[in-house]
């Protein structure tokens, strides 16, 4: 997918000859970072929704009213989320007498213990796990204490069940996570088509989902989520499936690794080639013996067996140099090479061997180590498309992703007429910026 701007635009007659059809494994990892601010919103919200209700304590003849007299703070830790927020309390009681009413202000944290079976169901338990207060409230009546701790029990016992049940609501009405995950198969049902120039699909079949837990830091949670999978290249397009894939199953790990693995069928034509092999030989000058060639108008080909290189030569010998060879890869130097060439010297339509101070001695080896074509050549070209798509997706769904590609390799390629067919190995570092719960329902 990252490396069709490679490709050249040319118009493809569909034939049998040179179809690929190509299987390999996919571990696509997403590194999510859920920005705390966000979180810390969409909780904030919800309590504040909860405190709405009506907490007057008929047995004691008081009428009470809660609020939130500062932000509660969210951190998120494994599969817990911890809520610290604090509550003000109102209370007011009529007597015969008079109106009094008093202020206090309480601490209390919740647990949110957040879990996800195999098959995508999520289940959310909040409880109280403390509290403490920070101002407690007086009330009295000529100088007759009121049972002030017994009210401040039933206060906390009544709005702990109301905030508990707040937070487990917007929990599950933010986070769909099922539904979106079976809608998102969708996605999976037809082919991507990724190469105009060699009419080349891509079809992704999801076996099973992994994730971890969450990773808390000062400003953002961090996790991972691996989709395990086959992913099938076509030089064709295959059907459309007439059903949704059924959504895979789900399960925790921790040892879900930070980079994609991501492989792709890339032909790598001549014609791409030849700039690099051009900037290498073009104008060059060879000295061996007090003899000399010069190497103008290189072209690059090959056919199902050799790499050639044709180039015009001028000095001691005026005509055409073809230069062949069987390309060999350098995993260390990540590159195509040639040893052991063929020179043949064609002159007036003639062709012949090239003499042998050509042919054999230093000029050949000097040619050898210029016949080079780095594989990572690719990686500039495919980083900025990659950038380009990752603005508009932002833009679209207000998702902020980055994509990093690393080292590419070469797994192996195959030789056709005009084209190289590789198989590319890309370590892919992809990252998702969620700003709330409800941004995993954008997807």
């Amino acid at each position: 997918m990252l490396f069709t701007n490679c490709t050249t635009k040319k118009e493809i007659v569909p034939t049998t000859l040179g179809i690929i059809e190509k299987n390999f494994q996919t571990d696509l990892v997403i590194n999510y970072k859920l920005d705390k601010t966000g979180i810390q919103d969409t909780f904030n919200n919800a309590i504040s929704e909860a405190l709405r209700g009506n907490f007057d304590i008929p047995e004691y003849d008081i009428k009470m009213i809660l609020s939130k007299p500062s932000t509660a703070t969210v951190e998120i830790t494994g599969k817990d989320i911890l809520v610290k927020v604090p509550i003000g309390l109102y209370l007011e009681k009529k007597t015969f007498l008079t109106t009094l009413s008093a202020h206090g202000v309480l601490q209390m944290s919740f647990i949110s213990n957040i879990d996800i079976d195999s098959i995508w169901n999520l289940s959310t338990k909040t409880i109280l796990s403390d509290y403490k207060w920070i101002n407690r409230p007086q009330l009295t009546i000529a100088g007759v204490n009121i049972p002030i701790q017994t009210i401040a029990n039933a206060a906390i016992k009544q709005s702990k069940q109301y905030i508990e049940t707040a937070i487990d609501q917007s929990i599950k009405e933010n986070l769909t996570l099922k539904d979106k995950m079976a809608e998102n198969m969708k996605i999976f049902k037809e082919p991507f088509r990724i190469d105009t120039s060699m009419n080349g699909w891509l079809s992704i079949k999801p076996q099973a989902f992994r994730i971890n837990k969450v990773n808390n830091q000062q400003f953002a949670a961090y996790g991972k989520i691996e989709v395990k999978g086959t992913s099938t290249f076509t030089t064709y397009k295959p059907p459309v499936q007439q059903s949704v894939p059924s959504l895979p199953k789900v399960f925790w790990s921790e040892h879900i690794p930070d980079s994609s693995i991501f492989r792709i069928v890339a032909d790598i034509k001549t014609f791409d080639i030849n700039p690099f092999i051009k900037a290498n030989l073009e104008g060059k000058t060879f000295t061996e013996g007090g003899k000399s060639i010069t190497l103008s108008n290189i072209v690059t080909n090959c056919d199902y067996q050799y790499f050639k290189v044709t180039t015009d030569v001028a000095g001691t010998i005026n005509g055409t140099l073809l230069i062949k060879g069987k390309p060999q890869y350098d995993a260390r130097k990540n590159e195509f090479y040639m040893d052991n060439i063929d020179i043949e010297l064609r002159t007036k339509n003639v062709i012949h061997k090239a003499a042998a101070w050509i042919g054999e001695g230093k000029i050949r080896k000097e040619l050898e180590s210029m016949l080079k074509f780095p594989i990572n050549s690719y990686l500039s070209n495919a980083q900025k498309n990659i950038d380009v798509f990752l603005k508009d997706f932002y833009t679209a769904y207000g998702i902020a992703l980055r994509v990093g590609i690393g080292r590419i390799d070469l797994e192996s390629f195959e030789l056709q007429p005009g084209v190289i067919n590789a198989v590319l190995r890309s370590k892919l570092y992809l990252e998702v910026g969620i700003s709330d719960f409800r941004s995993f329902n954008k997807f």
